[in-house]
């Protein structure tokens, strides 16, 4: 009896031993499944979050340089288009006066120095 009972203690233990063996390797290789799990996961939370990021940067990048550039070529061009206006409506301006006072001259020498030679001549 003592043998028998001593046989079920040691197959007892014996198969707690391996029961907690495989739960201790299951919870190893759980664990370490999770690990794989959870660093992947992190890997690719990581790798979505540079790409990300590097999109966000090309955007914002690309979108500030295309703002830049549109605002400064806009802003150029509108100013160098004032200037140019400015500049043509003086010219024409000038040119204006210019034939005002050609008119003026033509008229002073055409038709007021006859009448004054012939008030002179009386």
């Amino acid at each position: 009896m003592a043998q028998l009972g001593a046989g079920c203690g040691s197959g007892a233990g014996a198969g707690g031993a391996a029961t907690g063996a495989g739960f201790g390797a299951a919870a190893f290789f759980g664990a370490l499944f999770l690990a794989a799990f959870f660093g992947a996961a992190f890997l690719g939370a990581a790798f979505l979050a540079a790409a990300l990021f590097e999109a966000f940067l090309a955007a914002f990048f690309a979108d500030f340089f295309a703002a830049f550039l549109a605002a400064f070529f806009t802003d150029f061009l509108a100013d160098f288009f004032a200037v140019f206006l400015f500049a043509a409506t003086a010219f024409l301006a000038f040119l204006a006066f210019l034939l005002f006072f050609a008119f003026f001259d033509f008229a002073i020498v055409v038709l007021l120095l006859p009448l004054m030679k012939g008030r002179r001549a009386q």
